[in-house]
């Protein structure tokens, strides 16, 4: 276990500060991610290190299409979430022993192989990837751990990247300023009661993580799975495309299908006209780069230019089939044919 960087200690609880659930835990017990855990009013990490996936994926698959397109990202998680959503598409490493007691936690914990930060580098600049992903699980369960190999990853030109549900305070977005290069941040649904009963939390702090995260200068990219009967709606799905357009019309909005999976195997998979309609109601809202996930529709994974119209960058799955955008001294990216600046890191 190893103390983490950001909790309270008030009388007999002590609150952690990495997430928005702002857990108050007594001693010898758990935060709702199962993976704080309190120990004589130091909060610890207990599952620090120990990581239950490393891959190598394109940088696509997270999605990022605006950042550093056509590389791959060394991809790390560890188990736990602070989520605990119904259909999740990673149950089996994100809410395994959820239910268990704390005693039962520290004993399977306490078997693992932790990996060093350095190992974790290492084997991203092995593989020759352009970015470390902390994804699968959510960052949050392991966020100390994110930050140690943030730093060390950064010393050797690697780039940082949270795939996430952005469940944060602004003590741990501030906290990993500097540190982090880019995020795909899940906006789940835009009411309460969906977030509460579907995923055990609230919209709110999803929105202000999005503000804050954007303000400091982070490379933002956000998903919406669109699930029957709770999100696929008009007003909710125009709802979602608004707020993304208050902070900034050029941040892309990756629209996702469902499949039924965890404990939501009675849900159906979203139909194509449902991904087509929130796609027009994305541009009618005045969003620029919009994406169909997890579904094959020609033209709906292009980058077009927001200027021009012109076919900027043609993709097949995870593949780059043809790349019209031109690299700037600074990493940015402008258009090929009309010269308009694009969104993102090229």
């Amino acid at each position: 276990m190893k103390a983490i960087r950001l909790f309270n200690k008030d009388n007999e609880f002590t609150q952690c500060l990495i997430c928005a659930h702002r857990c108050r835990i007594k001693d010898d017990k758990l935060g709702v991610c199962k993976t704080i855990a309190n120990k004589g009013g130091v909060l610890y990490s207990i599952n620090y290190g120990i990581l239950v996936a490393q891959s190598i994926d394109p940088i696509e698959k997270k999605p990022l299409f605006h950042f550093m397109p056509g590389t791959f990202s060394y991809s790390i998680a560890s188990p736990g979430c602070n989520f605990r959503c119904l259909g999740c598409q990673n149950a089996d490493i994100s809410q395994t022993y959820r239910d268990e007691n704390y005693e039962a936690y520290l004993e399977y914990f306490k078997g693992l192989k932790q990996t060093p930060p350095e190992e974790v580098v290492e084997n991203a600049l092995k593989a020759k990837c352009g970015s470390i992903s902390y994804t699968y699980t959510d960052p949050a369960v392991f966020f100390d751990y994110s930050l140690d190999v943030m730093e060390l990853a950064h010393k050797k030109g690697l780039k940082n990247v949270f795939v996430t549900n952005g469940y944060y305070t602004e003590e741990s977005i501030n906290a990993a300023k500097g540190l982090l290069d880019a995020a795909n941040v899940d906006i789940k649904f835009f009411n309460d009661a969906s977030y509460r009963r579907i995923c055990g939390g609230t919209l709110e702090p999803v929105l202000e993580a999005v503000k804050l995260f954007y303000k400091n200068g982070v490379h933002l990219e956000l998903t919406t799975l669109l699930i029957d009967e709770y999100n696929n709606n008009d007003e909710e799905i125009k709802k979602i495309a608004d707020f993304i357009v208050s902070v900034d019309s050029s941040l892309p909005w990756h629209i996702s299908r469902f499949f039924p999976l965890y404990k939501m195997q009675d849900g159906h998979i979203t139909e194509e006209k449902t991904i087509v309609n929130a796609y027009n109601i994305g541009k009618g809202a005045g969003l620029k780069y919009i994406y169909a996930g997890n579904i094959q529709l020609d033209g709906y994974e292009d980058t077009r230019c927001p200027s021009c119209g012109k076919l900027l960058i043609k993709r097949r799955g995870y593949n780059i089939l043809e790349n019209n955008v031109i690299k700037g001294v600074a990493g940015d990216g402008k258009c090929k044919f009309c010269g308009y600046t694009i969104y993102g890191v090229f």
